[in-house]
């Protein structure tokens, strides 16, 4: 399982990528409009969202991975889709440890209906990850926080949204019960953040599409009086992540977990036996993203989620919410 990527250096190039279709006109002074920019249909493979793109004019397979830091090339991948050498990066962490990455340029990088030119990406090693999901890489949040997104994955596909004019408010093209909480604020890493709360305790939770399941850190499951020694009926395994230890988790049914005012019940969490190393108390994976329709409104701040979920409806072109 891959819980998340954080990138020690900064100063990564973003990659402006552009609708080959029409976006937006241009806006209603104090109005917001969402234009569809692409569809990204994704495939399944045990809870994972893989995506195709063409980088550098070859096909590439990402892992799409709201929970890593910045996008990433594997060093295989890197050799076969040319990536020309940038840069020594430091090392990117996860669940597991650290891993030393390069810094890698790709001249064209195309996701559905956009393309665009000149992205660095982090280059490391993704070990057993990697291998099981034969992937080149992920496709992260340093590129995916230019956008709002659509996350139907009951129609398994992945929608991403161009906010133009005023959008400070909450917009989706949801039909549904929604229920809505802030994110986070952050400076320079734009992944989904949230507060959540369990037995009275608020936690930190990032939305993680790049983990199977809902995990806890050991020191934040400790604040909740649960220690891994003192579980010894649950069920006790391995995870793997982007580092090269595996890690001991052990998995428990929570309380109920309050999302704003959505309250999640019966929650099977993997408790991580590892200390964070970012205030990060739990990963929101995709046992969670399964029972709600999610909607991450980037341009407003704001986590929508839809329950129960719906598929989402066509929006008409040039539509406000």
């Amino acid at each position: 399982m891959l819980a998340f990527m954080r990138c020690v250096i900064a100063g990564l190039a973003a990659l402006a990528l552009m609708a080959v279709a029409g976006c937006a006109a241009d806006p209603v002074p104090g109005a917001c409009k969402l234009a569809k920019i692409s569809d990204l249909p994704v495939q399944r493979l045990r809870r994972h969202l893989l995506i195709d793109a063409r980088i550098n004019d070859k096909p590439a397979r990402l892992v799409f991975d709201t929970g890593a830091f910045t996008s990433l090339i594997t060093p295989g991948a890197a050799s076969r889709l040319q990536l020309s050498f940038a840069s020594f990066g430091g090392d990117v962490s996860g669940i597991g440890g650290r891993r030393i990455a390069t810094i890698m340029s790709a001249h064209s990088v195309e996701l559905g209906k956009l393309h665009g030119r000149n992205f660095l990406f982090m280059s490391a090693d993704l070990g057993e990850f990697g291998e099981a999901f034969a992937t080149d890489g992920l496709l992260s949040s340093d590129l995916l926080s230019k956008w709002d997104i659509d996350l139907d994955l009951h129609a398994e596909q992945v929608r991403l949204y161009l906010p133009v004019g005023d959008c400070r408010f909450p917009s989706a093209f949801l039909r549904g019960s929604l229920y809505q909480v802030p994110m986070l604020p952050t400076a320079e890493d734009h992944r989904p953040r949230i507060t959540v709360t369990i037995g009275g305790q608020k936690f930190t939770a990032l939305v993680d599409t790049g983990a199977d399941t809902t995990s806890i850190y050991r020191h934040a499951a400790a604040r909740l009086g649960l220690h891994i020694a003192d579980l010894a009926a649950d069920r006790h395994t391995l995870m793997r992540g982007v580092g090269p230890r595996a890690v001991r988790s052990v998995t428990h049914v929570f309380e109920p977990m309050a999302i704003g005012d959505l309250t999640v019940q019966h929650m099977p969490i993997d408790i991580i036996d590892e200390a964070a190393d970012e205030p990060v108390d739990i990963l929101l994976g995709a046992d969670f993203q399964e029972r709600v329709h999610l909607w991450i409104s980037y341009s407003s701040g704001t986590l929508i989620m839809e329950y129960p979920p719906l598929p989402s409806p066509e929006p008409p072109p040039d539509a406000t919410p």
